[in-house]
This record gives C-alpha cells, sequence and structure tokens, in this order.
C-alpha cells in the first residue's frame, strides 16, 4: 500500500462531506436522525434539553458507525482488486479516469444515469432509540445510499484501485467527512430544521463545482497528471503535507 497524501486526506474527508449534500441523502437526515434516536421529528423553534442532544449524538454515532463499517469493507475489497490487477495499471488508470469523469459529469447534471438519481432503502424493522438498532439502521442504509452517493464514492473506490492507495484509510476518512454532519445536525436538529432548504440549495451548487472538479481529476488520472495536481497543491497549501 502506497502512503495516503494530506492531498488525499483532505479530498476523501471533502468527498465525504459533499456526498451529504446529495439531493437523497441532505433533506431526509433529520428525520433519519429523530427516528434513530428515538424522538419526535424535528420542528424549527422547539427546544430539547441537554441529555435529549446528547442521547441524540450518541445513537447518531453508532448510525454512523454502521454505514463506516460498509464503506470501509468496500475501501478493503478495492484495496485488494488494485493489488491483483496492478500488472494491468495503465489500463485500470485509464478506465478509471473514464468512470471519475462519468461520475462528474453525473454530479453536475450533465447526463443522467436513473441508477444515481435514487436511493433504495430496505424496511429494515429496527426500533429506534437503541445502539443496536443504529448501528444495523446504519448498516442497512449504507446499501441504500449507495446508488446516491455513488459518484463520490465510486470515484475514491477507483483512485483505490487504480494507484494501490490504503483502501480502508481512504474510507474511513470519507465516512467520517459523511458522518459529522450527521453529528452535526443530531445535535442543533430543531435549529437546522428551519435552514434546511437554504442549506439544500448551497448544497446543490458545491456538489455541481465538485463534479467539474471531478471531471479534472479524471482526466488527470487518465493523462497521468494527476500527480503533478498533487505536487502543485502540496506547494500552494504547505500545510497539506503536515496532514497524515
Amino acid at each position: 500500500m502506497f502512503e495516503i497524501s494530506g492531498v488525499g486526506i483532505v479530498a476523501a474527508f471533502l468527498g465525504g462531506a459533499i456526498s451529504f449534500l446529495s439531493p437523497c441523502v441532505l433533506p431526509l437526515a433529520p428525520g433519519y436522525v429523530s427516528y434513530i434516536a428515538g424522538q419526535p421529528a424535528a420542528k424549527a423553534g422547539a427546544t430539547r434539553s441537554f441529555a435529549e442532544r446528547a442521547r441524540s449524538v450518541v445513537l447518531s454515532l453508532w448510525f454512523v458507525l454502521g454505514f463506516s463499517t460498509v464503506f470501509v469493507a468496500l475501501g478493503a475489497g478495492a484495496s485488494l482488486l488494485g493489488g491483483m490487477l496492478l500488472r494491468w495499471k495503465y489500463e485500470l488508470g485509464l478506465a478509471g479516469g473514464v468512470l471519475i469523469v462519468l461520475f462528474g459529469l453525473v454530479m453536475m447534471g450533465a447526463i443522467k444515469i436513473p441508477a444515481m438519481m435514487r436511493d433504495t432503502r430496505p424496511d429494515v424493522k429496527v426500533d429506534g432509540g437503541s445502539a443496536v438498532g443504529a448501528y444495523l439502521l446504519g448498516l442497512a442504509f449504507a446499501f441504500g445510499w449507495t446508488p446516491c452517493i455513488g459518484p463520490v464514492l465510486g470515484s475514491i473506490l477507483a483512485v483505490t484501485a487504480t494507484s494501490g492507495a490504503d483502501g480502508m484509510a481512504l474510507l474511513a476518512i470519507y465516512s467520517a467527512g459523511l458522518g459529522l454532519p450527521f453529528l452535526i445536525i443530531a445535535l442543533f436538529t430543531n435549529e437546522i430544521a428551519g435552514r434546511l432548504k437554504r442549506i439544500g440549495a448551497a448544497g446543490r451548487w458545491l456538489y455541481r463545482i465538485s463534479g467539474g472538479l471531478m471531471v479534472l481529476m479524471g482526466i488527470g488520472v487518465m493523462t497521468g497528471q494527476i500527480s503533478r495536481l498533487a505536487f502543485w497543491l502540496l506547494e500552494t497549501f504547505p500545510a497539506l503535507g503536515t496532514i497524515g
């Protein structure tokens, strides 16, 4: 495994945060958090006690650990696949670059792939309000969200398989980026409920801009110039070199 650079760590974390802004995650997040905590649906202006907030955060953390388990396992699989196919590194780079460009175009809205515009929520009979239930729901919804957050998640898996990066570490960082907004919502559910539309509008633009950056990254992977981009980022933002 190659060591993950500071650029890779930041990119994976931001990738998780951007996935949270996808149309099938952000609008539903407060409802998920309320159900996981076994609390009433979020209402703008309503107040919660410190104990209710703390319980919501703790149970949401179990939920985050649930979907993180699935994503880290996917990262391990991508690393294993990349190691097995290392002799075709050049061909894998081309294929991975094409996939990343495709995912970026989907995020920009330039092309539409119906399978990536929806989530498939499994009908899991688990009551909210327990750590075990929250973890199981995290496992289940990881698979349900995968089609919708596929562009970013798929790009990280493609980079892992084609570069030999540590997929488990990258996907753990990605999961942290996706999970942190859930914990913030768990802490400030009612305060955020009234601002969700504005957050969603800004998030959609950020999502599209990120898609454009992914197109450039995919081209860099295909042409072998992605390393130059990483070096440029390190020269421009030296602090990235201290991460990791």
